[in-house]
């Protein structure tokens, strides 16, 4: 099976472009032959070197004859249609942007998690309202018609491979038939490599991630700000443009004295961060497609704290490998987070349960054989 992925970009820009790259060498290692049909002026040649044949024009399509095409971000609904069209034909939906006016899934005001279809919610709820880039006014609006174009542009695709419940259920409510979603975790390579470390002598909570609204730092610095009885200390592993706010929260909070800010840190020297850490938490305000992030922190023994949002109640099982809080609930969150840390022993034991849970589900040789199946699913259906 000769499989072509279709992307924006060609290099390491970020985590889509990541698990693209793994997968294509996790499958070529087993002896499927990757192309890529990307659009990227200045492509990386490390990035490339995977791929038998890439390129930004279609005529890559004759020139490697694949099996099947395996789109992952692409923005031109025509584009979509025509590919769709031609050859068998998988979406990797990494993200919301198919079916979300803000490409958020949450609301302007408020902050609520959306779990509504594109549509009437997007007025009423003001997603419609988007921050003008140049042009005489500050703000300018924008409509649900792009939405839908884009939804029905995906009519031929045979199959969609969404990494959460969350996923599935939110194409399903924007009218993609469930027969042609499958839920395929987004493992990297490099979870295979991550060691269960022992467990830590400190009250040290970590969080790791950009530094963006989505990703909740500010709801987490709140919940810490009402932690009694414990000398914590937080490490903030990232950045991003909500860092300056977050950083400002924290001395207005009077805990900045508590929190160490490293700014960005390569993957791989991230071990001594996890080896200090006595609790991981990933306190997202927007619904995580999956949350690698909290799976990469219990691979290597420690528990996760986080909100309920998208799709981490499928690898965070309350009291089982982590602690679970309902959206946006600082005072529980800041209550569980006390727990762990005044609980060696619990954080002990919850962090060898999530270390087996991922050797049990998220295998990353199990999760490529899982995207195997589903990528001949598609060819056979095209008969």
């Amino acid at each position: 099976m000769r499989i072509l992925h279709v992307h924006e970009r060609a290099g390491f820009y970020g985590g889509v472009e990541q698990i693209l790259h793994d997968i294509a060498v996790g499958l070529a290692a087993r002896g499927l032959p990757q192309g890529l049909l990307h659009a990227d002026p200045s492509p990386r040649r490390d990035y490339l070197g995977v791929f038998e044949n890439s390129g930004t024009d279609e005529a890559l399509i004759e020139r490697f004859r694949p099996d099947v095409l395996l789109l992952h971000k692409v923005e031109d609904p025509a584009r979509v249609r025509r590919l769709a069209d031609r050859l068998p034909t998988a979406r990797m939906v990494h993200d919301h942007d198919l079916v979300c006016l803000r490409r958020h899934k949450y609301f302007p005001i408020g902050n609520r998690v959306c779990d509504k279809p594109a549509g009437s919610a997007c007025y009423t709820h003001l997603c419609c309202v988007q921050r003008a880039h140049g042009g005489p006014l500050p703000v300018s609006f924008k409509g649900t018609a792009r939405i839908h174009a884009g939804i029905a542009a995906h009519a031929a695709v045979r199959r969609f491979i969404v990494g959460s419940r969350w996923m599935r259920d939110e194409l399903r409510s924007n009218g993609l038939a469930p027969s042609r979603i499958r839920i395929v975790p987004p493992v990297p390579r490099s979870l295979a490599a991550c060691e269960v470390l022992p467990p830590a002598q400190t009250q040290e909570v970590l969080f790791v991630g950009q530094v963006i609204r989505g990703k909740g730092l500010d709801l987490l610095l709140k919940a810490l700000a009402q932690v009694q009885g414990v000398d914590w200390h937080m490490t903030v592993v990232g950045t991003g443009n909500h860092l300056p706010a977050c950083k400002a929260l924290a001395a207005k909070l009077d805990i900045a004295h508590r929190i160490t800010f490293t700014g960005w840190v390569d993957h791989t020297e991230l071990t001594p961060y996890y080896a200090r850490a006595a609790v991981g938490v990933v306190p997202s305000r927007w619904p995580e497609p999956f949350g690698m992030v909290g799976i990469e922190a219990m691979a290597r023994g420690r528990p996760v704290v986080a909100f309920a949002v998208g799709g981490i109640p499928d690898w965070l099982e309350h009291g089982v490998t982590g602690l679970l809080a309902r959206e946006a609930d600082t005072a529980t969150l800041a209550e569980y987070l006390a727990r762990l840390l005044a609980d060696p022993e619990l954080a002990a034991l919850l962090g060898a349960r999530a270390a087996a849970r991922v050797r049990e589900r998220y295998r990353p040789d199990a999760c490529l054989d899982q995207l195997t199946a589903v990528l001949r699913e598609a060819v056979d259906e095209a008969g």
